[in-house]
Order: C-alpha cells, then structure tokens, then sequence
C-alpha cells in the first residue's frame, strides 16, 4: 500500500480518455489529480503553475495543430520538469518509437490496448522505484523486436519524428513549425529518411508509417 499522496497531470487529446484515466484513478486514495489537459502546450503551462509527481501524457496529440507532443514533448518535460517522471500511453506499436521514448527519461510505456489498471500499476511503479515499467502490450512489442532482430538502417529520433508528422498529414511548413526547426531541415531530415528506408514516394512512405506503427 502507498501511503503517499501522489500527484498525477493527465494529457490527452481526446477528453473520454482523460475521464475514463481520471475515474480510474481516482479509485485509489493515494491518487491526487492536478490537472488535465489537452495537448503538450497545455500540460507545460499547467506544470509551471501546478507541479505533479507523475505525468500521464499520450504521445501522439494536437493532429492537426501545432501543439507539442511527441519526442518535442517528452524533450521539454525532460528539461523543464526533471523531478517530474512521466508516464506514455499511447497506441504506438513501433519499438524504436518506445526505445527512443524511454531514452529521453521516460518512466513506463503503457498501451491503450491494455486494461486502464495497467496506468495504476505505472503510476504505483514509477513512485516506489527507478526500473522503468512496460505494460504486456508494450514489453510484447519489445520481445518481439529484439527476436526479430535489429533492423539494418534505423531512423533518428529526428528522421522518426518527422515521418510520423508527415503520415498524420501535416505539410513540411508545419512541421517546422511544430517542431521548431526550419522548413529545409525537416525537408532535409524527410529525405535521408526516405533514403534509408528504400521509399521513393510520399505515398510509399505514408504506407511504411501505417505498417510500421509510426501512426
């Protein structure tokens, strides 16, 4: 049993998520909700004014504007909430999208296919212990990878973040916009990316974001 009251910032695009995180929860007396919030924009200025011990924060958000989400987020929570730690659900079925997340400081990687108890087990985890924390779903997807084999060329950070922009529809301006780099870097950055995966289409890359779970 916790006997700490922890406190938990919730980010979601989708507000039935954040209810349905939120009653479950709040099941648990040990469970203080600080905030919830729409996208990335909204959960950093929510932070600055209301600090939480966890983050719950999905990794895709804001299809279609130029709110932070992603690595761009988990960037800046990183550097402007080092004591905060920070819990990914997300539909995300791509390793190298889970290895990366947890590379930038990243404490559990909890899939929406699995039960919402599994975001109260994370939450109870990351508060008791430094070892990171997959769900089923995700440590399934891992396992499977790492028997799989490494691929032969594997996308940056940068080079994911930008196809996976990209398959959402967004057009190069505002991915730069979003992500805070200029239009020739992110055209740049598209390209080698391309390149590396074999693709000589927009639409063959589109296709490679699906199959692979980038989207």
């Amino acid at each position: 049993m916790y006997d700490r009251v922890i406190r938990v910032a919730l980010a979601d695009d989708h507000p039935l998520v954040v209810v349905a995180l939120r009653d479950c929860l709040l099941r648990s007396a040990s469970v203080q909700i600080t905030c919830e919030c729409r996208n990335g924009t909204e959960l950093l200025g929510a932070l600055d004014k209301h600090p939480a011990d966890i983050v719950i924060t999905d990794f895709c958000m804001g299809h279609g504007d130029n709110s932070l989400d992603g690595f761009n987020l988990l960037n800046r929570l990183a550097r402007r909430h080092p004591q905060t730690r920070v819990v990914v659900i997300s539909a995300q079925s791509n390793p190298a999208i889970i290895r990366r997340a947890m590379k930038l400081g990243v404490r559990a990687f909890v899939s929406k296919e699995d039960p919402l108890e599994d975001v109260v087990r994370a939450c109870i985890h990351v508060a008791l212990s430094d070892n990171c924390f997959y769900s089923p779903a995700v440590r399934a997807i891992l396992d499977h990878a790492a028997m799989a084999g490494a691929p032969a060329t594997e996308l940056t950070q940068r080079e994911l973040e930008v196809v996976r922009l990209y398959a959402q529809g967004f057009q190069l301006t505002d991915i730069a916009s979003k992500l805070g780099r200029s239009v020739s870097t992110i055209s740049s950055q598209k390209t080698v990316a391309m390149r590396k995966l074999g693709v000589q289409t927009n639409t063959s890359l589109i296709r490679y974001a699906y199959e692979n779970g980038l989207i």
